[in-house]
C-alpha cells in the first residue's frame, strides 16, 4: 500500500515516516507540500519524492497521513476523501464540530477509512491499564486525574489563524480520548479555565485546567498546559491515575527513556515500543476491514466536540453541557 504524507508541518510527521517504511506492506509514496521549502527538506530527510501538487499526491497514493497545520486538516481530508484515498488524520481531527462531522459523514459516504490519530491507543502501558480497568481489578471506575504538560512547540501552533487554539486545543485531545477508550463512556459536562501567562509574548492560551463527568458518573481533570521550560528534563509527558472501588492504577505513558544532557540541549531517547508502527499497522488491518483498537472518525469529533466546550467555558466561566 502506497502511502503519501500530506504537509509536513507537524512535528510527529517523522514519527508517521518511519513507521510507514517499518510497517510490513506500506510504502512512502511521498510529501506533499503547500511550503515548497519545507516539503522539500523532510523529502529529502526521509528519501522520499517531494510532491508540489496535491493531485499528483494523490494520484500516486492509496491512503494518505495528514499531517498539516490544524486548520488545513478539513480540506486536505475532503480532498483525499473526495479522492477515495484512505485517511490517518493527526490530531484533533479538526478544530470545529462542525467540520469534523463534515469529514466523518463524507468518509462513510465514500465508503474509505478516515481515523484519528491517537497513538496512546497503542501505547503498551495504556493497553495494560485498559486490561486492568476492563478486568476490574481497581472495580468500578469513580475519578480520572490526568496531566499532558509540554513545552511550547511555538512556530504555527501560537499562530490561532492556523492552529485554531493553543494548549487546550493541542493537549486535551489525547487524554480525553484515552478515557472514552478506557471506559466506553461519553463526556457530557465540561468546565475550564484557561489563559495566557507562562510562555513569554505570545497571546494564544499556554494554561489551563479542565474538568469533565461522564454519562456514567465518573469524573475527570486534565492539565493540558505548555508548562515545561525549556531547560526543563523532559518535553513532556503523559499521567493518568484511574481511582475505582477497590484502588487506583497509575499510568506513566512514556517512562521508557534515557535523557541525555549537554550544555545546550536535552536529548531523549525512547527505548519503549513504537506507538505508530502499531497505530500504522492496524491503519492498514481497518482498511482490510479487520477489527483494531484505531480511533475513528467520530472518536476525533467526540474530542473536538471537548475541546469545543472547554474554550466556551473558559470565555464564560461557565459548565458546558455536550
Amino acid at each position: 500500500m502506497r502511502i503519501s504524507i500530506l504537509l509536513a508541518a507537524h512535528v510527529h510527521l517523522d514519527a508517521f515516516a518511519a513507521a510507514v517504511k517499518l510497517c510490513p506492506g506500506t510504502e512512502l509514496a511521498g510529501i506533499y507540500d503547500d511550503d515548497a521549502h519545507r516539503g522539500k527538506k523532510k523529502a529529502a530527510e526521509h528519501s522520499t519524492i517531494f510532491y508540489h501538487d496535491l493531485g499528483v499526491a494523490l494520484n500516486e497514493c492509496e491512503a494518505v497521513i495528514v499531517c498539516s497545520e490544524n486548520v488545513k486538516h478539513d480540506e486536505l481530508v475532503l480532498a483525499a476523501l473526495e479522492a477515495n484515498k484512505h485517511v490517518l488524520c493527526e490530531k484533533p481531527l479538526a478544530v470545529s464540530t462542525k467540520s469534523a462531522t463534515i469529514m466523518a459523514q463524507k468518509a462513510i459516504e465514500q465508503d474509505v477509512v478516515l481515523a484519528t490519530a491517537f497513538p496512546l491507543r497503542f501505547n503498551t502501558p495504556a493497553v495494560q491499564m485498559k486490561k486492568v480497568i476492563d478486568q476490574k481489578q481497581i472495580g468500578d471506575v469513580l475519578a480520572f486525574h490526568g496531566k499532558n504538560p509540554g513545552q511550547c512547540p511555538k512556530g504555527w501552533f501560537i499562530d490561532k489563524n492556523l492552529s485554531g487554539g493553543g494548549a487546550l486545543m493541542d493537549h486535551i485531545v489525547h487524554l480525553a480520548d484515552l478515557m472514552r477508550w478506557l471506559t466506553g463512556a461519553e463526556v457530557t459536562r465540561v468546565f475550564a479555565e484557561a489563559d495566557s501567562f507562562l510562555v513569554p509574548c505570545i497571546t494564544i492560551d499556554d494554561v489551563g485546567h479542565v474538568q469533565l463527568e461522564f454519562e456514567n458518573g465518573i469524573i475527570a481533570d486534565i492539565d493540558p498546559s505548555w508548562s515545561r521550560p525549556e531547560g526543563y528534563p523532559t518535553w513532556g509527558g503523559i499521567d493518568l491515575r484511574a481511582t475505582g472501588t477497590e484502588g487506583a492504577i497509575d499510568l506513566k505513558a512514556y517512562a521508557q527513556n534515557i535523557i541525555q544532557h549537554n550544555s545546550t540541549k536535552t536529548i531523549h531517547h525512547n527505548f519503549g515500543d513504537f506507538e505508530y508502527l502499531h497505530m500504522m499497522n492496524a491503519f492498514v488491518e481497518t482498511i482490510r476491514k479487520n477489527p483494531t483498537e484505531l480511533a475513528t472518525a467520530w472518536d476525533g469529533v467526540a474530542a473536538t466536540k471537548i475541546v469545543e466546550a472547554a474554550y466556551l467555558s473558559a470565555r464564560e466561566h461557565e459548565v458546558v453541557e455536550i
